[in-house]
């Protein structure tokens, strides 16, 4: 049962960040382990027993990184995801949520989309002028998240002004921050994050839909 984050899983988290290194890990893992791994798993749970898109999975990620390809041993955030079940998730639509010193993150994030499926995007934007604006701006509508996602440098050529904000996407990643505190410390955290995901749902349903176009 998830019994909510804590100033103590905020200390840990900015500690690891400053003592990157396994000599202070090994003196700190049970406070890892109390106060960030199994809240973790606790909060990744309860969301998982009422939140699910058919063919999907959820992952929840763990602290180690690979020091073969890493310069550090360790992460200083920890993140839950859920998406297809592929090895390559950035190149797939998935919901998220993570903690890190600062706070808490939640949302939707398709981090690096092949082009081939943003070219079927603009396509689809222009032959269906309304579905994916209106998508999301219904979602940023609610007042509790941001437009984060990145735009080409170089714009992509054959939009319309009306679309040019959305036609112009390189990735899309709708989401919200919680500060570290009492929001982001409350038992009722994986309430809010169900529903957020639900309000999110269309949005990773047409990404999903743009894979089999």
């Amino acid at each position: 049962m998830f019994e909510g984050f804590s100033e103590q899983t905020i200390d840990f988290l900015w500690g690891i960040r400053f003592n990157n290194e396994r000599t202070w890990f090994q003196a700190h893992k049970r406070e890892y382990e109390e106060h960030l791994y199994r809240p973790m798993v606790a909060l990744a749970e309860a969301v998982d027993s009422r939140f699910q898109i058919e063919g999907t999975r959820l992952k929840a990620s763990r602290i180690y990184r690979d020091v073969r390809y890493a310069p550090t041993p360790y992460k200083d955030y920890l993140w839950f995801v859920i998406r297809d079940d592929s090895d390559y998730w950035s190149e797939h639509p998935s919901l998220f949520f993570q903690i890190e010193p600062e706070g808490g993150q939640y949302g939707f994030i398709h981090y690096s989309p092949k082009a081939a499926l943003m070219a079927t995007h603009r396509r689809q934007l222009l032959a269906h002028p309304d579905r994916f604006p209106g998508t999301v701006e219904s979602i940023l509508a609610t007042g509790e998240f941001q437009d984060k996602s990145t735009r080409y440098k170089r714009p992509k050529e054959g939009g319309t002004p009306e679309l040019e904000t959305w036609y112009q996407l390189k990735n899309c990643y709708v989401g919200a921050d919680i500060p570290a505190g009492p929001a982001l410390f409350d038992k009722d955290l994986p309430d809010r994050l169900v529903k957020a995901f639900e309000i999110l749902k269309p949005l990773y349903e047409y990404f999903r839909t743009l894979e089999t176009l």
